[in-house]
């Protein structure tokens, strides 16, 4: 398997504290892998549903996209799921409650 590096710089204008919190979360995704990624869907890692594709166009290698999670923040653990041009997938778990302003790493293989 390929190895996948999506560093996500926060963008944040707050500091999100250690508990769940109401509101919206707002980062930039790197795509610093070598395909070009095709939707990102997101959902709180507790339930089995997905949003909707959150990407208006196609993410190229070495691109970045804003993203903003606006559901309220119910829960702090979510999974984000990526599918790419080349037919691969992946999904990472990331704790919403501790982006804090500092840059955030999404690794895979």
């Amino acid at each position: 398997m390929r190895n996948l590096f999506l560093a996500v710089a926060v963008a944040a204008a707050f500091a999100l504290p250690a508990s769940a919190q109401t509101g919206s979360v707002s980062f930039s995704i790197v795509n610093n892998s070598n395909a070009t990624i095709d939707s990102i869907l997101y959902g709180q890692s507790s339930s089995d549903e997905w949003s909707d594709n959150i990407l208006d166009y196609q993410v190229e290698p070495g691109d970045t996209v804003e993203v903003t999670v606006d559901d309220g923040l119910e829960d702090c653990m979510y999974d984000f799921y990526y599918t790419f041009d080349d037919g691969s997938d992946y999904v990472e778990r990331v704790n919403m409650c501790e982006i804090d302003g500092t840059e955030f790493e999404f690794t895979g293989s």
